[in-house]
């Protein structure tokens, strides 16, 4: 066992107690004003792997949380096992559709947003059939990085992330 190291500090060049207590206070009222670190969680639902990967690093580089699947009933089994705060859905999926997923998710998750990605232009088919799901938003394919950057800047981001 060890001796804890004396100070080298003689005691007549110590900070009195009630210095160091002020410094400590002054400390503290300044870390309550940072304001907490909010993290996104995003599901991206997108059955091409290319396009899933660019996603995900966009929107993580940019401080979300991101998981990927490619298939409408991946995307509801994550979201039973991973807090999702944002799902960014392609329309056209193997299986189940973009379009029946936000239908879904609309009534199982109602506090989520999810936004379509829509292969047709802004006013198609599917963007319509998506809103009428419950898709609170559609940006047509192929977009730039950000414009959709700019329309999720749109929606809240989670809870505060602790430290």
């Amino acid at each position: 066992m060890t001796k804890p190291r004396e100070s080298t500090v003689p005691p007549e060049r110590r900070p009195a107690p009630a210095v160091e207590e002020r410094k400590l206070a002054r400390a503290r009222r300044a870390v309550a004003t940072i304001p907490p670190v909010r993290v996104r969680g995003v599901l991206v639902v997108e059955d091409d792997p290319d396009l899933q990967w660019r996603l995900a690093r966009m929107l993580t580089v940019r401080g979300n949380r991101v998981v990927g699947t490619s298939s409408a009933e991946g995307a509801l089994e994550l979201m039973r096992q991973w807090p999702v705060d944002l799902v960014l859905v392609d329309d056209s999926l193997p299986g189940m559709s973009g379009v029946e997923l936000a239908r879904i998710v609309a009534r199982e998750h109602p506090d989520t947003p999810v936004v379509l990605m829509s292969s047709e232009d802004e006013g198609g088919e599917s963007a319509i059939a998506a809103r009428l799901a419950g898709a609170v938003a559609t940006i047509a394919k192929p977009f730039r990085p950000e414009a959709l950057l700019e329309l999720l800047r749109s929606f809240p981001k989670g809870e505060p992330e602790l430290a």
